[in-house]
């Protein structure tokens, strides 16, 4: 093949199109790369190629030669239509599929006139790759397929129109519901057209017994839904719905859930919480494994409400552990009482999973005589465990403030680090800065810490005093949570503190300081930034850099521009991503030194700046970094940017 590519293209043609219909696929890809390089073509090896589609004894010849006629695109458009009316009613369908992914409108008229071909295959065809062109000049063509007598071109039709997507006369559709063949391509159709004024036939189409049929307009019917405003859904598709709760069609529903499309279980979850059946509530539970189906199971839940519970509760004790842990979550989303003692008794479970759940849910319910029980997950040896158990705590702090405070107290004066670091994290929730600010000298690092990052968040109006005290903590750690603690507190008064933290010795001190700054956006930072950025290195240098920009803006960008120099490759990414935020000006200034910079994750950064600024002007720059390019990622990265903008 590299031989072949060499030659003129009259030269080794005929060796071409041996290797496009050799019995390796490997090699076919290969001769089809090389004939797609040879471009453009004349009018001889097009009509060449269009040939090799009567190859009925080789199919790999025949796949090559369509593959070769899409990849030439336009050119091909005007020799394939000729031959649309060619003996051969093989060679007429292929020209109409390679047609269609081409794209033309300007070869629409033939494509409406095979719509009656004496073939059906060619017919069908026809009506596919209307689809494909999207056109609304075919839809009056097309609706007149649909008054004749062929089901299967009829079908077909129906699947083109959808992707056409023009509004579609209702009365053409309607009858096709009739037809058992039809019905769920026509349920589909209207799913993708249909407005207000075919929610009736699609709410028949549910309570079809016909599997498909009824599967097909429940998703049609949610997607119609969703094109309705509130004050539609609520008369036109929600009260019929209701309707239904306790018949027969609720269980049919029910037995869809087990189909493995997603979509039409999407739907379905959707439409069984707008009915709120109960029956529907441990299929849900089932469906409701799948992460992705989580939050639509929630909603579905809300609308069955408390007539779930029964069938929750009862199903919890020999329930796998995960479903207890779904039902537990759900019983506090549900805003169960009647599930408290089970959420309590969860607590001591040995899944860390259904522990985090029941804590949770206790937190939302404001469950009475739950704080106790509580504080001995804080002590937990699984973290999610603990921030359940924290979170579920504070929200307690307003149903049960008085149990809480108690409780807060206790930790604050315990002799356990681990404890009084609870307390800190509890009297945020309460906000209790007070308390707070005394802990915030405590004698152990870890309260510390903890007391001054809560400080941020609970509105004292000394705050920004205590957390610029913590600045000079002993511990860097500490010194690292009041700059973050600052920078979350935000406001002018925070900018001297941030500043002076900027020739702390830690660097992850400054790093925070930094961050802090780029957040409050403040131009009495620059001579701050600019005086660190002289000496700074690695994290400190990108935090630098990227707080400049953000203080600064366009006209502060020449550190950024000159960090593309850097030893170490993470500043010179960091550079080239922050550079890339304000446009693409600096890009041909850099070529030569990035697209060969030693390392190939900064080759990747800059290859992508180029593709994402300069579009398809990039493609010659492209061209030469694939051409120089020695790692197979950053090969693969530029050859999929380069079939992207080509």
């Amino acid at each position: 093949m590299v031989a072949l590519a060499g030659l003129p293209f009259d030269q080794s043609r005929p060796l071409l199109f041996v290797a496009m219909g050799d019995e390796s696929w490997r090699v076919r890809k290969e001769a089809v790369a090389v004939l797609a390089a040879a471009q453009p073509l004349g009018a001889d090896a097009v009509e060449a190629l269009i040939e090799l589609l009567r190859a009925s004894d080789n199919a790999g010849l025949r796949n090559s030669a369509v593959e070769s006629l899409e990849r030439i695109g336009a050119g091909a458009v005007e020799p394939l239509c000729a031959h649309l009316n060619d003996p051969d009613h093989d060679l007429r369908k292929f020209v109409i599929d390679i047609l269609g992914s081409i794209g033309s409108a300007s070869c629409l008229p033939l494509m409406v006139r095979a719509l009656e071909d004496p073939d059906p295959n060619v017919r069908g065809a026809a009506a596919e790759n209307l689809g494909k062109l999207g056109d609304p000049r075919a839809l009056p063509h097309l609706l007149k397929v649909l008054d004749g007598g062929d089901v299967w071109l009829k079908f077909t039709v129906l699947d083109a129109l959808a992707l056409i997507g023009v509004p579609v006369p209702l009365d053409s559709l309607a009858p096709l519901l009739k037809e058992n063949l039809l019905r769920r391509a026509g349920y589909d159709c209207l799913g993708a057209l249909g407005d207000a004024r075919c929610l009736p036939l699609l709410l028949q189409g549910v309570q079809e017994k016909g599997r498909n049929a009824r599967e097909a307009a429940a998703v049609a019917l949610m997607r119609v839904r969703g094109r309705l405003s509130a004050e539609e859904r609520a008369p036109l598709v929600e009260l019929p719905l209701k309707a239904l709760k306790g018949s027969e069609t609720v269980q049919r529903l029910v037995d869809s859930l087990k189909n493995p499309d997603q979509g039409t279980v999407d739907a379905l979850v959707q439409l069984l919480g707008i009915i709120g059946d109960e029956r529907a509530t441990l299929p849900l539970l089932a469906v409701s494994q799948e992460e992705r189906l989580r939050a639509g199971c929630l909603e579905a839940f809300r609308g069955i409400g408390a007539a779930a519970l029964p069938e929750l509760l009862a199903h919890f004790p020999g329930a796998p552990c995960a479903e207890r842990a779904r039902i537990a979550h759900l019983l506090g989303e549900l805003g169960s009482a009647q599930g408290i003692e089970l959420l309590l008794s969860g607590l001591a479970d040995g899944s860390p999973e259904l522990r985090a759940s029941c804590a949770a849910s206790l937190g939302r319910l404001g469950a009475p005589g739950a704080v106790r029980r509580l504080v001995e997950l804080l002590d937990d040896c699984h973290a999610e465990v603990r921030q359940a158990a924290l979170d579920a705590l504070s929200r307690l702090s307003g149903s049960d403030p008085a149990e809480v405070a108690g409780l807060c107290q206790e930790l604050s004066q315990s002799a356990h680090p681990g404890k009084r670091r609870n307390a800190a994290l509890l009297f945020c929730g309460a906000g209790d800065g007070e308390r707070l600010s005394l802990l915030a000298k405590d004698e152990d690092a870890t309260v510390r810490r903890a007391a001054v990052a809560s400080l941020a968040r609970v509105g004292m109006p000394q705050a920004v005093g205590i957390l610029a005290m913590a600045l000079s903590d002993e511990e860097p750690e500490v010194r690292v949570a009041a700059a973050q603690a600052l920078a979350e507190t935000g406001g002018v008064e925070v900018l001297e503190p941030l500043l002076l933290a900027l020739n702390d010795a830690d660097p992850w001190v400054q790093t925070a300081s930094l961050k802090g700054l780029s957040a409050l956006g403040d131009a009495a930072a620059l001579p701050g930034i600019k005086a660190l950025l002289c000496k700074a290195q690695g994290p400190v240098l990108i935090a630098g850099l990227a707080a400049l920009a953000a203080v600064g803006g366009k006209g502060e960008l020449a550190p950024v521009t000159a960090a593309l120099g850097n030893d170490d490759e993470e500043v010179v990414e960091a550079a080239i991503d922050i550079l890339s935020g304000f446009g693409g000006d600096w890009i041909a200034g850099q070529f030569d030194s990035l697209i060969g910079h030693r390392h190939w994750m900064v080759r990747r950064s800059f290859v992508r700046a180029m593709a994402r600024h300069l579009g398809q002007k990039a493609l010659p720059f492209l061209d030469k970094a694939l051409a120089n390019e020695s790692d197979p990622l950053v090969k693969g990265e530029i050859g999929a940017l380069i079939g992207r903008l080509g």
